[in-house]
């Protein structure tokens, strides 16, 4: 590894092994790096990263405790009385929200039983594990330290404020490696499922589907926490650290509510209906039944050039329009899919497979027909 540790690192932890398997990467071509942290500085980056601060199980979070120097980000693990605690722990969570894509980290975790350490997905800033928004919770690696070879992956939903939504999947396995030596944890994370990796292998998927539950924007957490057994002071302090973070996205949801909004608007007169959308609870839109020519208008901000299938959810009703037309605006080119909302089921419709440049010059546009209520819910651009 290209990275030194900083004398204050050194001084916390007396030997550190920086060697071990590098960066992984995505697993497939198509994908464009969107957020990242290499920890290159010298203090934590707080237009990036909230702190984690939260009380729970054996220790108090604090900022104090988390540090970048020497290319990496470092979680100080203390015997001190803080917060009703007699430990104290911390992390990172990013202000930023992400959805679907590929995630890694490069870390080691700490020598000496009682730390519970992951990178995992979910609402919040840190402040609590219980937000009032938490839907969807991935755990692209859980590991504690009393089982240094032991980790899980998984997804967990939510209804908000700790109240589960009675759905989850996951694997805790032998990972057959020394997970206090720097190992590379990644997930890539689609519509259907999320694959978690190690070291570049493909270790647990789980078949997480819209259907099950809400699939929301979620920030990125970096933790470390005294749990599942007490600390022995004797070990302390110590550290729990990260070399790196990333994030990279491929596909591209324009939906009409929530941070994937971005990009929606209207014209005409459209409401709120009582009828969902592509994930579960997800509010859609139709325009004043029998009106012509309101449209809705989805537009991504495409990080990278290149070849799309373009996908609209069709909002299936009795009372739906049954010529509701689509353009696809590509390059400069309209084309054009007529799409009857009476027929068959709700589901994703194929607008066809275009080739768009990198921005937000490319969209798609729908216009009611004038018979029945046109309807809108999301447009999804899927990077092939």
């Amino acid at each position: 590894m290209r990275r030194v540790l900083s004398l204050a690192l050194v001084a916390l932890l007396p030997t550190v092994a920086l060697a071990g398997p590098a960066a992984a990467d995505p697993p497939a071509s198509g994908y464009t790096l969107t957020f990242s942290d290499e920890f290159d500085g010298t203090a934590v980056d707080t237009g990036k990263w909230n702190y984690r601060t939260d009380v729970k199980a054996y220790s108090a979070q604090r900022p104090e405790n988390v540090s970048v120097g020497g290319g990496l980000m470092s979680i100080a693990l203390r015997a001190e009385s803080f917060g009703g605690k007699d430990f104290t722990g911390g992390g990172l969570v990013s202000k930023q929200k992400l959805r679907y894509g590929h995630y890694e980290t490069r870390a080691k975790i700490n020598n000496g039983a009682g730390w519970h350490s992951s990178f995992w997905l979910m609402a919040g800033d840190g402040s609590t594990t219980f937000p009032a928004e938490q839907r969807t919770e991935v755990d692209i690696f859980e590991i504690d330290s009393i089982n240094p070879q032991t980790v899980h992956n998984g997804v967990l939903t939510w209804k908000g404020s700790g109240v589960s939504a009675g759905k989850s999947y996951g694997s805790t396995y032998n990972s057959g490696l020394d997970l206090r030596q720097w190992h590379t944890y990644g997930l890539d994370w689609s519509e259907t499922q999320a694959k978690f990796y190690v070291d570049g292998v493909l270790r647990y998927t789980a078949p997480y589907v819209p259907t099950d539950w809400t699939h929301d924007y979620t920030s990125i957490w970096l933790t470390s926490i005294a749990y599942g057994t007490v600390p022995d002071p004797s070990t302390l302090p110590a550290a729990m650290q990260f070399d790196y973070v990333r994030y990279w996205q491929k596909d591209y949801y324009v939906d009409n509510d929530g941070p994937a909004a971005y990009g929606y608007s209207e014209s005409g007169t459209w409401s709120t209906s009582t009828l969902t959308g592509w994930t579960v609870a997800s509010p859609t839109r139709y325009a004043t039944c029998g009106t012509a020519a309101a449209t809705a208008t989805w537009r991504p901000n495409l990080r990278a050039a290149g070849t799309y299938q373009v996908w609209a959810y069709k909002v299936r009703a009795a009372n739906s329009d049954p010529a509701q037309r689509y353009d696809t605006i590509h390059n400069g080119v309209t084309s054009t899919t007529v799409v009857d909302g009476t027929a068959g089921s709700s589901g994703w419709v194929s607008l066809g497979t275009w080739t768009f440049p990198a921005g937000t010059g490319g969209y798609v546009r729908t216009t009611a027909s004038g018979t029945g209520c046109a309807r809108a819910d999301a447009v999804k651009f899927v990077r092939t």
